[in-house]
């Protein structure tokens, strides 16, 4: 029923291929839509209400690209279908114990990089029975999953990594393992399941060792979570809890510039708690703190300083090294695009967020006029398609055509009007 009854929209933009583009995509979200069968079939468990899928061979519901999705589906004037993928998280952590990395039954060991409270601001219309319902889910997740000393938290640190509990997997009832405890698991195998929750599957940024890294945009999705919770407990009346709030992500804050720092790099870098040190690979990463507000003045100028180093014809390049691997250079990724975009905006860099987004859309746009499709990464450097990675190139796609379509309302002066 709602591929029928998707808003009808008057789009104009000050440029023709753009517009173009921009109708494409709010006509081609019904494309993307799916709803589950009344029970759990095959490698896909049952969700309660449509969702947005990916494209291509990607027709789950995935954690992290939602996030990115809601902010183009929002433009469209999908507010139900948005806020119903935000129920299906909710419905996903009450049912499992975990929002899983997508809702195959395949991915229920591991998470992927938590935007929930992001998600929930972003759909909340002002009900605050819901919003009382969704804040008490985000914050089982927050403890019993990203804060579980025995998974994700280090509490001799008191940051957090990225974790594939991949025994409880095997152990799954009549699954094939059911001799797991007679089995030898490799240990570089639980490394790359690992590397997988961190959404950056695969990159040299880790080093092939993701499950000692404390991270720099997890550490900072957890502190965007838990000014989140401040901010919704004094909504809700709840005045003595925000301040405990506060205090988390102070402390939060404090050890993310003793650990993931770098003054001399004027860089945000990973930390690896087994070699006691930062890996100096300078990654997008290193945005996330100005995108949730987490950064100081002093180190968003360096930060800002710094954006040559991945700045390319067509946006921002992954990282700075070349290695094959789909989340390096010389691939760009629309999600970290609007990571950077709107980290600067924050911190008053308008001029350079501006050409930042310009030169992505350009390359987004380029090859929709020749194709007529939007991909799942492009190649930043040669502002084309050829691009690094495990497996073909995908179109479709959820987040490119919704950071797409943000970026062309905010930046570029388009309008969608009913």
């Amino acid at each position: 029923m709602l591929k029928n009854n998707f808003p009808s929209l008057k789009i104009s933009c000050p440029n023709n291929d753009v517009e173009k583009a921009v109708k494409y995509i709010h006509s081609y979200w019904k494309e993307l839509v799916v709803s589950s069968p009344p029970y759990t079939k095959g490698q896909l468990f049952y969700l309660p209400h449509p969702y947005v899928v990916p494209g291509g061979v990607f027709q789950q519901l995935f954690y992290w690209d939602s996030y990115f999705t809601l902010l183009g589906l929002k433009v469209s004037k999908l507010n139900r279908l948005a806020k119903g993928i935000v129920n299906n998280f909710l419905y996903e952590m009450r049912t499992f114990g975990i929002i899983p990395n997508s809702s195959e039954v395949a991915h229920l060991s591991r998470s992927q990089p938590p935007f929930l409270t992001s998600m929930i601001k972003e759909v909340w219309d002002g009900n605050v029975e819901w919003l009382k319902y969704a804040s008490r889910i985000a914050k089982l997740e927050y403890f019993n999953v990203w804060m579980n000393r025995e998974t994700h938290y280090r509490e001799e640190i008191g940051l957090n990594r990225y974790f594939d509990d991949l025994e409880k997997m095997l152990r799954i009832e009549e699954e094939a393992y059911l001799h797991v405890d007679e089995m030898y698991i490799p240990f570089q195998f639980w490394q790359e399941r690992t590397e997988a929750e961190s959404g950056w599957d695969y990159t040299g940024r880790f080093n092939k060792e993701c499950g000692h890294f404390l991270p720099v945009d997890l550490n900072v999705l957890l502190y965007q979570y838990e000014k989140d919770f401040s901010d919704f407990v004094h909504i809700l009346g709840v005045s003595d809890e925000a301040q405990v709030w506060k205090e988390r992500a102070q402390i939060r804050k404090e050890l993310m510039n003793q650990y993931l720092w770098n003054d001399d790099y004027g860089l945000y870098f990973d930390f690896n708690f087994v070699w006691n040190r930062q890996y100096a690979y300078p990654t997008l990463a290193t945005f996330f703190p100005l995108w949730a507000g987490a950064a100081d003045q002093h180190q968003a100028e360096k930060v800002k300083n710094n954006i040559h180093l991945f700045l390319q014809p067509g946006g921002m390049a992954t990282s700075v090294n070349y290695t094959s691997f789909q989340w390096d250079y010389p691939n760009g990724w629309a999600p970290l695009q609007w990571i950077v975009i709107k980290g600067l905006r924050n911190y008053g860099h308008e001029e350079e967020s501006k050409e930042i987004a310009k030169r992505w859309i350009n390359l987004c746009t380029d090859q929709f006029i020749k194709k007529g499709k939007l991909y799942e990464k492009y190649n930043v450097a040669d502002f084309n398609l050829n691009t690094t990675g495990r497996y073909p190139l995908q179109e479709g796609f959820g987040w490119t055509n919704a950071i797409y379509e943000k970026l062309a309302v905010e930046i570029l002066g388009c309008k969608l009007e009913r």
